[in-house]
Order: C-alpha cells, then sequence, then structure tokens
C-alpha cells in the first residue's frame, strides 16, 4: 500500500513541477517580448526627445507602432540641428533599460544596417530577423533579431517617411540569446533537479516524508496559478522550510516579484503614453495642440513639396465669444469651446485635423487635392460659420456666438508656414471688418490697416 500511495505522491509532485515549469518558461519568454516593446517604446521616447521633427503613430493599446520622420535620422544635418551625436540619443535609452540599443538605417532595398550603438560603436552591421519572414516590419516588431554577428531578444521600432518607405529603426534589446537562452536553461535545470532531489528524498523516508510533502504541494500550486493569473497579492507559503519545498517556495517567490515588476514596467509605459498624449493636446477640448498642429501643418508641407498632396490653412476666430465670459463666466466658456470642436468635428474628412491655438482661436488643416480644391475649401468654411451660428446653450441659458475664418492655401498662397499664417490670419482680418459671421480667402492685395478705434483691421484691397 506505501508502494502505491508513494508512487501516486511522485506523479502527482512530477506534475505539479512540470506545470511549474511550464509556467515558469512560458511566462519567461511573455517577459522577454513584453520587455522588448517596452525597451523599444523607451528608446522611440529618447529619440524624440531630442529629434523633434519627427512624430509616432499610436496603436489601438496606446503604443507607439511606428516612428515618422519627414528626413533622415541620425545623420549628420540632424546631428548639426540637435547638438547630439547618435551614440548620446542611444545611450539616454540604453541608461533606462539597461541593454544595448541601435540606430539602424534602410538602403533602397530596404537592407537595415547599423549606424551607431549605445557606446558610439557597432556601426556598419548588417541587421535581419532570423524568425521572420518580413525582413522589413513596418510595425513594432518583438522577436529575435541578428545584429552582425550576434542574435539578440529585440523590439524593433521602424523609422518610416511620410510616404510609408522604410528610413530606419531603433533596435533595443533585452540580451543575448546565448545569455537569455544560458539562464532559462539554468534555471529550468535547477528546479528539474529540485525535483528529483524531492522525488528521491520522499522515496527514502517512504511515509513520514510523504505526509510531510502532501501537504504544501495543493497551496504551492495555487500560488502558480494564481500567479498565472496575474494575482501578484497572493502569499507564497512555506517559504521558511529549509527542504526542497521550502526552495520551490523561494523560487516561486521570485517568480512573483518578476511578476509584479513587469506589471510596473507596464504601467510606466501607460503613463508614457498619458504623458505623451497631454504634452500634444489641449486638456479643455482634447484637439491637438498648437505644437502639435505645427507638427502636422510642417508634415503636410514636406508632403505637398514633394508633390504628395495639397491642404488648405483655416485660422478660426470665436465673435462675441468674450462677451460668454463676461455675463456667464469661465467655466460658460470652457464648456463653448468644448461644444465648438464637438461641432466642427462631424463636418471634416478623416485626413483634415482641427487644433486649439488658445484662447477662442482655432486652426484646421484640410487636406484636398484635384481641381475643386476651392471650393471643397468654401463648402467647409461655409458648414462651420452655419454650424456656429446655431445657438449654444448652457445651464438652460441660450447663447449666441459666431465664427469668422481665414483661408490660405498650398501651393497656390505659398508654401512656408509663416507665410502660409500669416496670409490665412489676414484674411481672417478681412472677414471680421466685412461684419464677422463669414470667411474670406486670401487674395493679393490684402493688407492690414488701423481701424477708427486703434485696432487692427482687415482690408480686401484690390483683390475681392
Amino acid at each position: 500500500m506505501t508502494v502505491f500511495v508513494l508512487a501516486a505522491v511522485m506523479l502527482a509532485y512530477a506534475l505539479g513541477s512540470g506545470t511549474g515549469l511550464f509556467i515558469m518558461a512560458r511566462g519567461q519568454s511573455r517577459q522577454w517580448e513584453h520587455d522588448a516593446g517596452l525597451y523599444a517604446q523607451v528608446a522611440s521616447t529618447a529619440l524624440r526627445g531630442i529629434y523633434t521633427f519627427v512624430s509616432v503613430h499610436i496603436d489601438r493599446d496606446g503604443r507607439v507602432s511606428w516612428i515618422e520622420a519627414g528626413r533622415p535620422v541620425g545623420d549628420d544635418q540632424s546631428t548639426i540641428a540637435t547638438g547630439f551625436m547618435p551614440a548620446d540619443v542611444l545611450a539616454l535609452a540604453s541608461a533606462q533599460t539597461g541593454q544595448d540599443v541601435w540606430l539602424v538605417t534602410a538602403d533602397e532595398a530596404g537592407r537595415l544596417t547599423s549606424l551607431s550603438d549605445s557606446q558610439g560603436q557597432g556601426s556598419g552591421l548588417r541587421v535581419t530577423f532570423p524568425d521572420s519572414d518580413d525582413q522589413t516590419p513596418g510595425h513594432l516588431f518583438t522577436g529575435w533579431v541578428t545584429v552582425g554577428s550576434a542574435t539578440h531578444f529585440a523590439g524593433f521600432m521602424p523609422i518610416l517617411s511620410g510616404d510609408g518607405r522604410l528610413r530606419g529603426g531603433l533596435v533595443a534589446s533585452v540580451g543575448s540569446a546565448d545569455a537569455l537562452l544560458a539562464a532559462r536553461n539554468q534555471a529550468l535545470r535547477t528546479l528539474a533537479l529540485l525535483m528529483m532531489v524531492t522525488l528521491a528524498a520522499s522515496a527514502l523516508v517512504a511515509a513520514v516524508a510523504l505526509r510531510r510533502a502532501f501537504r504544501p504541494i495543493p497551496a504551492l500550486t495555487g500560488t502558480l496559478t494564481a500567479l498565472a493569473d496575474n494575482d501578484t497579492d497572493v502569499r507564497i507559503p512555506y517559504q521558511e522550510r529549509t527542504d526542497e519545498l521550502g526552495q520551490l517556495a523561494v523560487a516561486i517567490e521570485t517568480l512573483r516579484c518578476a511578476v509584479v515588476e513587469r506589471g510596473l514596467l507596464r504601467r510606466i509605459g501607460e503613463h508614457a503614453a498619458v504623458m505623451e498624449h497631454r504634452a500634444h493636446h489641449d486638456s479643455l477640448t482634447g484637439l491637438p495642440n498648437r505644437a502639435h498642429f505645427t507638427t502636422l501643418l510642417d508634415a503636410a508641407l514636406e508632403r505637398m513639396a514633394a508633390g504628395t498632396a495639397a491642404c488648405t490653412l483655416m485660422l478660426l476666430d470665436l465673435d462675441r465669444f468674450k462677451e460668454v465670459n463676461d455675463t456667464l463666466g469661465h467655466a460658460a466658456g470652457d464648456a463653448v469651446l468644448v461644444e465648438v470642436g464637438r461641432r466642427i468635428a462631424p463636418l471634416l474628412s478623416p485626413d483634415d485635423v482641427l487644433a486649439r491655438l488658445g484662447g477662442d482661436e482655432f486652426a484646421l488643416l484640410q487636406r484636398v487635392g484635384g481641381a475643386n480644391a476651392l471650393q471643397r475649401a468654401q463648402g467647409l468654411a461655409q458648414a462651420i460659420v452655419a454650424a456656429m451660428a446655431r445657438p449654444f446653450a448652457y445651464g438652460g441659458t441660450p447663447v449666441s456666438i459666431g465664427v469668422s475664418i481665414g483661408i490660405s492655401g498650398v501651393p497656390d498662397d505659398g508654401a512656408e508656414r509663416s507665410v502660409l499664417l500669416r496670409r490665412a490670419d489676414l484674411a481672417l482680418y478681412v472677414a471680421k471688418n466685412e461684419g464677422r459671421g463669414r470667411y474670406a480667402l486670401y487674395r493679393p492685395g490684402m493688407t492690414m490697416r488701423a481701424g477708427s478705434d486703434g485696432t487692427a483691421v482687415g482690408s480686401a484691397g484690390g483683390g475681392t
């Protein structure tokens, strides 16, 4: 009978230990993937902190999927413009991850070659993805990456041009293949050896050792299952024991600490994504702010220069908005500003961008093309004027405002940001001067003159 009980206990313990090994191996692989994605996010944040001409694309989970750059990153021109060598930027990311980071560039055929690593070395190394059929990933990739003759488990953050062509990317290593696999194999061998020793000891001490060893197994298996379900508050029992089960409990506690650390890193990544959004959007309306709109406008002008798109710039200024603040208070003014954004949003095409520049000033970038570009711009402006003419409501009180719009177009009215903004501003002053609640297109000959009360007003001159 003792033999059969011992055999059953040994089988149950073997199954429990096997479950622990499987969960540990699976959790370690997921940890590599998570760390690779997080390190790539950290590297992209360091890159964007230095190279302000780049922008990012966020996926549905709030992670950066790829970086968009209108010009090469890490070349001599960007070094002169920022004052930072590529190695300096990579060192910032490496200091946070504790691992190597490479900046790579792509040739015309999409082949990737390293420019520099975080130590200012490692240039000219061929970069490939041995386990992937796609050697030119267009979005965030995590997996095995070969840099030169060494293979790493890493995250690859691609850098694309405005037209989607691969310019290069960032390779953020979690560790070399030799080191990672050696550590995992060592952990598996340690746990396997622990299991064998425990089984041998159980067989020698027979029923007494069997009874003592049997009770902790369900509890430890339960903690492993809880950890697999991300329950990191579970208490790991039997750590005070000096036998093999105590060592197993300590190993499970080590695993629990690793899971807690992984959750902390995930929260840090989520917080970084939130801060990134706040830095580029207006806190009241949720619309892009002035800095983000400037970046989007510059990108549109670069695409226009490449012959891929044209656009229309509109500057919007609310009429009689000061009266709302003076009579109903700033809370009412804030509610009106939020509603302005909500009313305009359904009128826009998917590629159009509405931003709040500050106060009651808004800007709109309309991407247009073809022979009817002017008609489309006028149609959108007229629709916005009509939408703003409808009374707003605050606390049951009707609020009447309006909007004046100045319009300049690319490339007809200029191809530089400062010129387009100045001419759209001139057209806006003309719309204000002609009675408000209307739009005006920029025409050659428009000027700014002083009104009777000393304020600046627009004059259409001979162009309208």
